[in-house]
């Protein structure tokens, strides 16, 4: 509570002496239809953005800013009005310190970021996967030749989870004579606000002639949760219920990512390997794992920027099961042919056949208007990492103003 009071006068003052207050923000609706004729998102959207500077001299002594954020999904019937990133930032010299509602970006690679943990995402449309802010401590010192950054997050905020259509239906194996009689609501074990549970974050970037590269330690826990489940018995003999457990796995892991230029290419690449430590009280343990990316951007003389990567994802052997890996190919284009114009496409395709491909349009109807389609296409066989979601293909449109 003391922490809050002073946080909060801390931005009173600094909306009392600021030198320069701007408020802008953004306007959205959007509307989408999936391949089933159903809609997925039909919803309005507002956001207003206060922020400013303290100080006298050419450069700040602090700054502030502060997002609401209101909208209504008349598809889901859900609305919102919230606080989103909210921030107080002090300049002390090679030092600065930031202390609120924050979003931080860790890592070099587009699209697929496996050291970059602080944030945790909201998921109910995983091709997007936004940023969600949550509390946080951040502190950045600039030395000569390495930066070191380190990540305070007091108490553990989960990522939203996708909604039933993107989520695989559970199918236990059941002994002869048993049936499933019906599935219980989910049991979740989430972590405790307590200090024990206080997650942090370090990060060191050294620049190598022409490469920067910057090695990461994280301890905390996935935001995206284990998910179990055990059988409980039925009404009657030989029937039984499903209870799904959802549990967050303590982790340490350890990150190396790296981005450079050779010729006209630039390279980039991260890593991350996943220390899964003992689960929450009533949880099954979780597994050990690693994501690595590695990739190259070039642009094509008066064409696209391109982008192509490779993603692969290995979990270790876990309580009898055995370990899995996959290996997946993204490819972006950037395209701008016109002044108003910008054509986009995203692709991910993995070695099992299927896929999400992803192209997008974007025109600029005036300055600050701009309207935007992107269709979502996930193809591929029964039992494909994509190819059981492929009813949820759809595209959507958005015209957005922003003020």
């Amino acid at each position: 509570m003391r922490r809050l009071i002073i946080l909060s006068l801390t931005l009173i003052a600094s909306l009392a002496t600021s030198q320069a207050v701007q408020l802008g923000g953004q306007a959205a609706v959007t509307f989408g239809v999936a391949v089933d004729g159903t809609l997925p998102v039909a919803a309005a959207e507002a956001v207003l953005t206060l922020s400013g500077e303290v100080g006298s001299g050419f450069f700040p002594d602090a700054s502030y800013s502060a997002t609401i954020l209101a909208g209504y999904d008349a598809a889901t019937g859900d609305s919102t009005l919230e606080l989103d990133e909210a921030r107080v930032t002090a300049y002390l010299g090679d030092f600065e310190l930031t202390a609120g509602k924050l979003r931080r970006a860790w890592g070099s690679t587009d699209g697929v970021n496996p050291v970059d943990l602080l944030n945790p995402r909201d998921m109910r449309f995983p091709p997007e996967a936004y940023k969600v802010a949550v509390p946080m401590l951040h502190g950045i010192y600039y030395a000569d030749d390495v930066n070191i950054e380190l990540a305070l997050l007091p108490m553990f905020v989960p990522s939203t989870l996708p909604g039933p259509a993107w989520r695989q239906a559970p199918a236990p194996e059941l002994p002869p004579g048993v049936t499933l009689a019906g599935i219980l609501p989910l049991e979740e074990h989430r972590p405790a606000a307590e200090l024990s549970n206080v997650q942090f974050g370090l990060r060191a970037t050294m620049q190598l002639s022409r490469f920067d590269v910057s090695a990461t330690y994280f301890r905390g826990f996935r935001s995206e949760p284990t998910i179990n489940a055990r059988l409980e018995p039925g009404a009657a003999p030989g029937q039984v219920l499903l209870q799904p457990v959802l549990s967050y796995d303590r982790v340490n892991v350890l990150g190396l990512d790296f981005s450079g230029v050779v010729g006209d290419v630039v390279l980039r690449g991260e890593a991350a390997y996943t220390i899964a430590d003992a689960p929450t009280a009533g949880a099954a343990a979780g597994s050990d794992s690693l994501q690595a990316v590695l990739g190259g951007e070039y642009l094509i003389p008066g064409g696209p920027r391109t982008v192509l990567q490779a993603i692969y994802d290995y979990t270790a052997p876990t309580n009898g099961s055995s370990s899995t890996s996959t290996l997946k190919f993204m490819t972006a284009l950037i395209y701008e042919p016109t002044n108003r114009t910008q054509v986009d496409l995203g692709w991910v395709q993995s070695l099992d056949g299927s896929g999400l491909l992803m192209p997008g349009l974007t025109y600029s109807f005036a300055d600050g208007v701009r309207g935007e389609a992107t269709a979502y296409v996930l193809y591929g066989g029964s039992g494909t990492e994509f190819g059981d979601l492929s009813e949820n293909s759809q595209l959507r449109l958005s015209l957005v103003y922003d003020f």
